[in-house]
Formats: C-alpha cells, structure tokens, sequence
C-alpha cells in the first residue's frame, strides 16, 4: 500500500493536491506553509510538524493499484480512519482515542458501520458499536428520517468482549507515516465484525477479503 499526505475530499472524490492540502493544514494549523513560493517537500515537512505537535493532518492510504482504501485524519490525541468502498464513498470508520497514562497508547474506542440502500449509495443507517477498557461493548443503530418521523434509535448493552479482542484494541502510537497497525481490520471486535460482513458481502464483497488478508498477515493461526 501507498500513503499519501493528501486530505481526501468526499466531495471531489480524490486526493487533495498539494497545494490545496498547504491550505487547509495553514487553516487547521495557523501556519504559513501555503503562502511559500517553493512548494517543494512542504506538504511532508508541515505534516510531520502536525504529526510532533499533535495538530491537524490528514493522509491517504492506496491500494496497489492506486485506487483509494483509508482516509485517515489525525489531531490532538486522536486518529479517524474512513475505510472506502469501490465507488470512494465512506463505509466504515475507526475512532482511536490516546489514553492518559498509557504510554502514549491508542485505543479503538469507536467503529461505525454505514449502511446503504441495495445498489446505491444513500444512507439507511448507522450502527455505532463503542468499547471501554474494561472489555465493555455497547452499540447504537440509527435509522429512518426525522422529517418523516420514522427516525429511531436502537441503543443495546452487549456482552464483554474476550481479554484477546479487549487487547487488539490497544495499538502504540504511530511513528509518522507509518499507519499500517492503525488500519488493521483484524482488530475488530467479532460482534461487530458479524454485522460489518453481514452488509459489506452483500455491497461491498471486498472487505471479507481485506479482513482475511490482515488476520494472515498479523495473527498467528490457532493451534488445533
């Protein structure tokens, strides 16, 4: 896979260019990188600079035919990742939170699920499924339009997660662009990941073999 240090844009549906990516990390950041006449390396240098200070920065993750499959926004003691589908839009996402005295570890506090009517890309629902450190596992789904009043909200208590999935949630802190452990699909929950393949083999068949490409690439089989 490729990084990019290049904000996604879910309108446009592309990387921002490096000048346009200056200019919102100048927004962000309250820096001048943008107004530089050699632009040369900027874009990497005032990322890094985000990335040592905890300020804003966003990068691109790329499969290997180039075609995109992560936004990932950073700030102050907190990673977002969007996950893509074939048509760029947005289907999953992780929200990884640092926690206090941890040693600057993150942990996977978050994973949201966006589900699309068959064959289209308008919104059906939402289900939030949300950890605590002690292995708790909550879950929200949200659904129908407010305008019509068939808006609901389906708030369920479930039960712990296993010491193994509680420890896949805990990841050390990136170094700078190196994002790889942070976009591990292997480390969700199997609640979670039942409902996630429940959707995404219907629209999206590719996750089932994302997911199965990362639990051989960083879990070691189970001994019969």
């Amino acid at each position: 896979m490729k990084t990019l240090l290049n904000r996604w844009n879910t309108i446009w549906l592309r990387p921002l260019t490096d000048e346009e990516a200056l200019k919102v990390l100048d927004g962000y950041n309250k820096t001048r990188y943008s107004r530089r006449k050699n632009k040369e390396g900027l874009l990497e240098l005032a990322s890094r600079e985000a990335h040592e200070k905890q300020e804003v920065y966003f990068a691109t993750i790329l499969n290997e035919d180039d075609s995109p499959y992560c936004a990932i926004e950073s700030n102050v003691g907190y990673f977002g990742l969007d996950f893509l589908r074939d048509n760029y839009d947005d289907y999953l996402t992780f929200q990884y939170r640092e926690q206090l005295n941890q040693d600057g570890k993150l942990f996977l506090k978050a994973i949201f699920l966006f589900e699309c009517y068959p064959g289209t890309d308008k919104r059906m629902r939402r289900i939030d499924f949300t950890y605590t450190h002690e292995g708790g596992c909550s879950s929200v789904i949200y659904q129908g339009e407010a305008y019509d009043g068939t808006f609901e909200m389906i708030a369920t208590e479930h039960s712990p997660i296993s010491a193994e999935e509680l420890e896949l949630l805990w990841v050390d802190y990136p170094k700078f662009g190196e994002y790889d452990q942070l976009i591990r699909l292997d480390r969700i929950p199997q609640l979670a990941r039942e409902r996630i393949l429940e959707y995404t083999d219907k629209e999206f068949p590719a996750f089932r073999q994302y997911l199965q490409r990362d639990i051989e690439r960083y879990q070691e089989p189970k001994k019969g």
